[in-house]
């Protein structure tokens, strides 16, 4: 009798072993797949685990193995990759397999929720309403309308309805008539476009043809360009192509406050199904986003750190902007570094992966520098703007006043005189005795 390996949620850093349901038909047995969600007895409770692997043995006698409950999935909902990357997460963070793989579905499938793919309801006409001739029910308009339009195109979206002056009211009247009636249908994967991006300077250039000489294999890349330098461009003209080639992106930002700015932009350069996942979605809204990534309908994936363990269907580019941001770094429960783990993701899903930032980590800079990465500069700012002049006074020897020096305060005056604001940086917080 085979035996279930099952990854529970639990401080425990173990597997658990469980005999199969017995009600499960022995052809569906052998078609099982690590990834698929298992509902078993745990202690006095019954939970969802993951189906991490099916094994011949156990080190528990047969006898006291509890048998699992029931299969909550068919098919996995947990990728190999992603599966393998979890398992690699577990070994290199000591944290419990189950832990991390509950952290890498959405909340309601982690209670062990059923999950079915999202759809979409449509509107089509019945056998009664095929039959109708056109200008049929002429003294209710608003369902003449929708008749007509069920006529012309077969079936309309019911999200539709209101942007075409039919309101759900109307829709349900015609239905009550026995003329129409809605139907489930899961979104269509739609082939995403671009518009125009911008000129490239050389080292922008260069950069993208790096990335790009090699769409379908590992390979890092530290793009350290100085702020202004046009890395976002860089970026998304390796998402036109990855898009291009049918594949998927996954871009991770460090903080929830980027993320309208940053989406506002993709949405102006793609025409592309766009999903964002961080920790302020809904639990709904979240599951949602999580199915279309998953189902390979959401073309851009843009998320916080935790949208490193986002499931995806094809994935083909991953990006990890400012790099070096400490909230990369998650500080309680799993501790993790997702720019971290999206290398090493990259590297199991044999993709490139690029590491932006103007002030690259020591970590990322050791690793070009000993060849691991390949580093790409980009030392000149786009659109021929120029950069800020700095200047280091030594201030041990003058005279100061208010603990600034002449040289400071001169340069001070002329910008206000010119209009302009000044900021200084102090380096006391709080009481400072000498401002």
């Amino acid at each position: 009798m085979p035996v279930f390996r099952i990854a529970i949620a639990s401080p425990l850093r173990r597997l658990f072993d469980y005999s199969p349901p017995p009600d499960l038909p022995l052809e569906q047995l052998t078609k099982l797949r690590p990834g698929i969600r298992v509902q078993v007895p745990f202690g006095a409770r019954q939970v969802a685990g993951i189906l991490v692997e099916v094994s011949e043995k156990s080190e528990v006698a047969p006898k006291k193995l509890r048998a699992a409950l029931h299969l909550i999935d068919q098919t996995p909902i947990i990728s190999e990759s992603l599966l393998q990357l979890c398992r690699w997460a577990a070994v290199y963070y000591k944290h419990p397999l189950g832990e991390i793989l509950a952290a890498a579905l959405p909340t309601r499938l982690r209670r062990g929720e059923a999950h079915s793919p999202i759809t979409d309801t449509w509107w089509q006409l019945t056998i009664d309403g095929k039959g109708l001739p056109a200008g049929a029910l002429r003294r209710a308009p608003r369902q003449a309308r929708l008749l007509e339009l069920l006529q012309q195109r077969g079936s309309v979206a019911a999200a539709e309805l209101p942007e075409l002056g039919i309101s759900a009211a109307v829709a349900r009247q015609v239905r009550d008539k026995g003329l129409a009636e809605t139907v489930e249908h899961c979104p269509p994967i739609e082939q995403a476009s671009c518009h125009p991006g911008l000129a490239l300077n050389e080292e922008q250039a260069l950069a993208v043809k790096a990335v790009g000489s090699a769409p379908h294999q590992f390979g890092c890349f530290l793009l350290n360009g100085v702020t202004g330098s046009g890395k976002t461009e860089v970026y998304l003209q390796l998402i036109e192509r990855t898009l291009s080639a049918g594949r998927q992106a996954l871009i991770l930002i460090p903080e929830i406050g980027l993320t309208p700015q940053t989406l506002a932009r993709f949405q102006r350069r793609f025409s592309a199904h766009i999903v964002v996942l961080h920790s302020g979605l809904t639990d709904l809204a979240r599951l949602q986003a999580w199915d279309a990534a998953r189902s390979g309908r959401a073309h851009i994936v843009l998320g916080t750190r935790s949208a490193i363990f986002t499931s995806l269907r094809n994935p083909g580019l991953i990006v990890v902007d400012e790099e070096h941001d400490t909230s990369f770094k998650q500080q309680e429960g799993f501790r993790y570094s997702a720019r971290d783990l999206a290398v090493k993701r990259a590297q199991l899903e044999n993709i490139p992966i690029i590491l932006g930032s103007a002030t690259p980590s020591l970590e990322s800079l050791g690793n070009a520098l000993a060849g691991r990465y390949t580093h790409l500069r980009l030392r000149e700012r786009a659109n021929a703007s120029t950069l800020p002049e700095f200047e280091t006074l030594d201030i041990r020897r003058q005279l100061l006043e208010g603990g600034m020096s002449a040289a400071l305060l001169q340069a001070i005056g002329q910008e206000l005189k010119s209009g302009n604001q000044v900021l200084l940086f102090l380096n006391r917080r709080g009481f400072a005795p000498t401002l």
